[in-house]
């Protein structure tokens, strides 16, 4: 099923960042999307049919048939349907797993917003076929919807690192530590300096390299990973929503509560009776 969503708009609505949103457009003149401060999460686009246009101050890009474009979280992005014409195109808001980090270990030009040409490759037959996957799973609700969702757009970002690889692309191993140390340590309170002494680096260029490999803050991958963990516990545990909040780091529930909510989109106690 294909969408239209031809309205203009002055700062575009942003769905909360722990949930998974796809689509399929086809837009033509007069559909825009403005966020002057980005999003949460991860974007990507991948146009199948026609031409759209991204506007970065006076850059602009044009993606047609096979183009991909990636944005990272706090990118700001305007783009839009350009005139006499229309735009095909497959999207999907994400917050990374943490085993995904490598495959968004991308190669860039400059520009916060990565972008690759598939053509009419093999691989892009693949990544459309997955990603529209993608998107039929997560209109579904039953149990298992989101999981297929996942695994859908993981094979999605699997052939996009395939082709984007380049000599290097590995998280830098300090990085790689300090992740898998807040992930073991989720209920501890962390700060930037202790957790730059743990890798041997100054606190700037701690949190420089950290944003750089993972496209966020230090504060906000905490914020992320114990959100994520927390709704994890919600579904598979039944401990109470003020435990829980406890050992994923939060003091107070009430704030637990504030920031799962900006993040999944609902309360905590809500989530856990979602299906």
């Amino acid at each position: 099923m294909v969408d239209n969503h031809n309205n203009p708009a002055a700062t575009t609505f942003t769905p909360p960042p722990g949930v998974l949103v796809s689509g399929h457009f086809q837009e033509t003149y007069g559909y825009e999307v403005i966020r002057p401060e980005g999003t949460r999460d991860w974007l990507l686009t991948l146009t199948v049919g026609g031409v759209g246009e991204y506007r970065l101050g006076d850059e602009v890009i044009m993606p047609a048939d096979g183009d991909i474009i990636l944005i990272p979280p706090g990118t700001p992005h305007h783009y839009y349907a350009p005139e006499h014409g229309y735009w095909d195109f497959v999207w999907v808001h994400f917050i990374p797993e943490l085993r995904w980090l490598e495959l968004l270990r991308m190669p860039q030009n400059g520009s916060r917003i990565m972008t690759f040409s598939l053509g009419t490759s093999s691989t892009f037959m693949r990544m459309k076929s997955a990603f529209l996957r993608l998107v039929r799973e997560n209109r579904h609700t039953g149990r298992h919807a989101e999981l297929l969702s996942l695994n859908a757009l993981e094979e999605v970002l699997i052939h996009l690192a395939q082709h984007a690889v380049t000599t290097d692309q590995r998280l830098d191993e300090r990085i790689a530590d300090t992740l898998n140390y807040m992930i073991d340590n989720l209920n501890v309170a962390h700060a930037i300096p202790a957790l730059a002494s743990r890798v041997a680096l100054s606190p700037s260029r701690f949190s420089h390299l950290f944003k750089e490999q993972t496209g966020d803050s230090v504060l906000e991958t905490l914020l992320k990973l114990r959100l994520k963990h927390a709704a994890r516990l919600l579904k598979h545990t039944p401990s109470l929503v003020s435990e829980i909040a406890g050992q994923v780091g939060f003091q107070s529930p009430f704030y637990f509560t504030k920031q799962f909510t900006a993040m999944f989109g609902v309360s905590p106690s809500d989530y856990r009776r979602k299906d």
